[in-house]
C-alpha cells in the first residue's frame, strides 16, 4: 500500500467521542475520524471497502460515498500529529 493510499482501520476497537462512534480513515497521507454511520441509512461504513473511485461503499444498500465529501462534513475530525 502506497503512502497516499486510502484505508479504513477495520481491526481497531470502536472510537467513541461524545456518544458518536467513529472509524479511522487514512486518505492522501492524512488521518481522520469519520462517523461510523452511512449518511443515508446508518449502516456501519467501517466494515465495507474503498472502491477504485475513492468512495466508501455502504454495507446496507451499497451506495458509494466520496471520501472527499465524507471528510468535508463538519462531523468528521482531522487528526494532527504533535511534533513534540
Amino acid at each position: 500500500m502506497g503512502a497516499n493510499a486510502s484505508w479504513i482501520g477495520h481491526d481497531l476497537p470502536p472510537i467513541v467521542r461524545s456518544g458518536v462512534e467513529y472509524f479511522l480513515l487514512s486518505h492522501r497521507g492524512q488521518l481522520y475520524l469519520v462517523p461510523n454511520a452511512c449518511p443515508h441509512r446508518g449502516g456501519p461504513l467501517k466494515f465495507r471497502y474503498i472502491n477504485e473511485k475513492e468512495q466508501i461503499v455502504c454495507p446496507m444498500h451499497h451506495n458509494a460515498y466520496s471520501i472527499e465529501r465524507l471528510i468535508a462534513r463538519d462531523t468528521t475530525l482531522r487528526l494532527c500529529v504533535d511534533p513534540s
